[in-house]
């Protein structure tokens, strides 16, 4: 059996659940969650006893770093791994929705490189669409990091820049991004016809009236972008970490993985009928990773099926699909991320864990809109709101225990 204990930081203070033999009640910043069985079989043949899981980051390497340090698998600068019998498991959704999104990403790429049997970091939908968006326009219906919500925030994008590169007219266009966010996209929900391409006819560049400004912010954020992209190529380390990313990952009867499991990808002809299954898959999509081959593999069913695993959200709508699928596969326990709320939760019998307990603060603050946070700051209309965001890190992540109760 492993028992699972959730942990949680208030104001910085790691509180852990209190271990009995078959439930908890952990200290948190919200809600009760118990401590409850999760594997029934024999002990595998490794020392491994224990599993740290971890949800979506979102460009917050700040709560990164302290949701790292509250597993205790570390010493203080990440370097030295302090528990053997212990793995590190991320779900997913390194980047996006914060504005140290490269910092994030790296820093879970250094514990991967320095601990390559110790942490396993898994694709999120988030990567994958930066993956793809190397891809050239007749591959893309539109651009991922292009959209005004939900991706990339403006001053992000000055992480991929050297800082001798960045002028007052790259600065002075950033704030001017952020402005045209705030009033005019979110405060007047044009979401869908309005984006942040520097050119065409969604460009939120159109709505510059003074012809030379509106030139200077399409010149910038063009660079920008550019340069954005260009760093996740094949060619470079980072886009060769993200393109390693396994798709899913599998401990006795647990699967971890960032969407969900679709009962279609279990039905559909050259589908999912085996976990062994699930590790081909992440072969062939290794394989066909590249900047050159990814976008013609995802139109594959293979790709289709990598996709759906990224991205579906079915299995926390119905307890008898999370059965069903759970049982076919013989699993124990499905472990996603993707789908945030303010805590870990664990439904369906035990069967399932959703585990994105929006650990970033910019998307638990302001959800998927580009706020600075540094203020309160309203649209001119008054219809919106972004908050202040403060140096707490909210949310919950997941400490899997084995017990030697049968």
């Amino acid at each position: 059996m492993i028992l699972i204990s959730v942990l949680a930081l208030v104001a910085g203070i790691v509180l852990f659940g209190l271990q009995r033999r078959f439930r908890s009640r952990p200290l948190g910043s919200r809600g009760k969650i118990p401590v409850m069985p999760v594997i029934n079989r024999d002990p595998p043949p490794t020392i491994i006893d224990t599993i740290y899981a971890i949800g979506d980051l979102h460009g917050d390497v700040h709560c990164a770093r302290q949701w790292v340090a509250a597993t205790n698998l570390f010493d203080p600068t990440f370097s030295s791994w302090l528990q053997p019998n212990a793995q590190l498991v991320f779900v997913g959704d390194y980047i996006d929705k914060g504005p140290t999104s490269l910092q994030t990403a790296n820093f879970v790429k250094n514990l991967t490189d320095a601990f390559p049997d110790r942490v396993t970091a898994l694709m999120g939908n988030h990567e994958m669409e930066a993956l793809l968006d190397r891809s050239p326009a007749s591959d893309r219906r539109f651009y991922f990091y292009q959209l005004p919500y939900s991706t990339v925030h403006p001053d992000e994008l000055l992480n991929y820049i050297p800082p001798e590169s960045v002028t007052s007219n790259t600065t002075k266009a950033l704030d001017i991004l952020y402005d045209l966010a705030l009033n005019e996209i979110y405060a007047k929900n044009k979401f869908r016809s309005i984006d942040f391409s520097p050119f065409g006819p969604k460009s939120v560049c159109n709505l510059i009236s003074d012809p030379d400004l509106s030139s200077m912010v399409r010149e910038e954020l063009a660079s920008l972008q550019a340069h954005y992209i260009a760093s996740f190529a094949s060619s470079t380390e980072l886009g060769q970490w993200m393109e390693k990313r396994p798709i899913t990952y599998v401990f006795e009867d647990l699967v971890f993985m960032h969407g969900g499991l679709n009962p279609a990808v279990l039905e559909v002809d050259g589908g999912i009928r085996s976990l062994e299954d699930l590790g081909k898959l992440n072969e062939k999509f290794l394989n066909q990773s590249s900047d050159t081959t990814i976008a013609s593999f995802m139109r594959t069913l293979d790709g289709q099926i990598v996709y759906d695993l990224l991205t579906y959200r079915g299995n926390h709508k119905s307890c008898m699909e999370v059965s069903n699928v759970a049982s076919a596969l013989g699993l124990s326990k499905i472990v996603v991320g993707h789908t945030p709320d303010d805590d870990v939760r664990m439904v369906c019998d035990d069967k399932f864990l959703a585990i994105d307990s929006a650990l970033g603060r910019w998307i638990r603050v302001n959800g998927n809109q580009y706020c600075r946070g540094e203020e309160t700051k309203s649209s001119a209309n008054g219809r919106y709101t972004c908050d202040t965001i403060g140096s707490s890190c909210e949310g919950q992540i997941v400490k899997m225990v084995k017990s030697n109760t049968p």
